[in-house]
Order: C-alpha cells, then structure tokens, then sequence
C-alpha cells in the first residue's frame, strides 16, 4: 500500500540548536482587585533586587521571576542566542559561572519618554494588568538593550517577569563612532603635514603608515 507523503510545516522543522516552546501559559490573575500601581515604583524595586541578586544578594529567581517566565536573550548572558523559560533554567544562567559574556547589571532606559514604565495588558482581551519598561543591559563586554514585564504574582502578591528580553549591542572598547562619537574630521591650528578627513580616510583604507586594521568578522553559521 502506498504512503502519501506529509508535509512538514517550516515552523516545524527541527533546525540544530532550536527548541521549540510550548504554549505559553498566561499568569493566573490576582482573586482580590488592587490599586493602581505606580509603574515607575514598581520597575524601581524590582529592578535593584534584580541587580542585588547578580550581584552576590541572597535574593532568590523565585522572588523575581513567576513560574511560568520567559526570558529571550541576544549574547548577554551566552555568546549565543537563548529563550530561557522556567525557574529552574533561569536560576541557571543567573548563578556566577566566570564566563567572560555575563550579565552584570540592568538599569533604566531613559533615553526617550515613551521608553519610561507604564501600565499595560499582558493578554491580548486586557484582563491581566502589568508594567512595561525598558532597559539598559550592561555585561562584563559590552552593552546593550532590554524589555521587561512584570506582573502580579497571584501567589504573594509580589510583582514578578512575566516576560525578559535583553540583547547587546556594542562592546567596550569597540563602540561604533555614531552620534557624539563621530570623528569632526577638523583639526585647527598650525599643524605642518597635516591631512585633511578624506586623506585619513584613505590611509586607513589603503592601511598606510603602519596603520594595522581592527576587524571583527560575525557569522551566522550559514553557507
């Protein structure tokens, strides 16, 4: 007898290295209604216990984090892509391990007004209220950004990740020249043989004068 082949969908395909999550389970909703809360107290504290704990506190995960939490993760806590889920697994990268790529520290994005704290839903039909803020990641090499929300724990009370993500996005030492950083390519003075913006530019590019090139290469692991 025949066998009709079935196609797998791509979603589906097992890929090295990837895991596939299950559906996610919303937290359970506080049984007694509560105050509004103020966002910008409530990412505060959580943040500095969260900062406590990585930095040697006795404060544990379960405190911070609820049962069902996730937390996607771009090279700070790994040279490497993760989504963590559970207590168990994230207990597991927060404990000191020595790797050069760690997690050292969070803090506020206050970079714009529409990145600072607010309430917000957390399901789609808006039943569960939590607070939503932006990060600054800063690890052992670099630096970068990040995105938490935080929910009731219908346990104790506490406000605890719902859902983390963090990425990095410059290393030290190594920070692109944008922004302030830009060279101003003027030089004012008396400065016999000097070269104009155009002419370094050309020097570095032709690797005159000694001029050895610093070169990152990043690969995807692709063919």
């Amino acid at each position: 007898m025949a066998t009709a082949a079935v196609e797998i969908p791509p979603s589906n395909h097992g890929i090295p290295g990837s895991h596939m999550l299950g559906h996610v389970t919303l937290p359970k909703p506080p049984s007694k209604p509560s105050e509004a809360p103020n966002p910008d107290q409530v990412f505060a504290t959580w943040l500095k216990r969260f900062n406590d704990m990585i930095g040697g506190q006795k404060t544990k995960v379960d405190e911070l984090f609820l049962p069902d939490s996730y937390w996607r993760d771009l090279l700070c806590s790994t040279w490497d892509f993760h989504t963590y889920s559970g207590i168990p697994t994230i207990s597991s990268v927060l404990k000191p391990s020595g790797d050069p790529c760690c997690l050292r520290k969070l803090g506020v994005d206050a970079s714009s007004d529409h990145k600072k704290p607010i309430v917000c839903p957390i399901d789609s039909k808006g039943n569960l209220q939590g607070v939503r803020a932006f990060l600054t990641v800063e690890t052992d090499v670099g630096r970068g950004r990040g995105l938490v929300k935080l929910t009731r724990d219908a346990e104790d009370g506490e406000w605890k990740v719902f859902t983390l993500f963090t990425t990095l996005q410059e290393l030290k030492g190594y920070e692109e020249t944008v922004n302030t950083r830009r060279p101003s390519g003027v030089d004012h003075g008396a400065h016999p043989g000097r070269l104009n913006w155009q002419e370094r530019r050309n020097v570095e590019a032709n690797c005159e004068n000694s001029y050895e090139p610093t070169v990152l290469i990043i690969g995807t692991g692709g063919t």
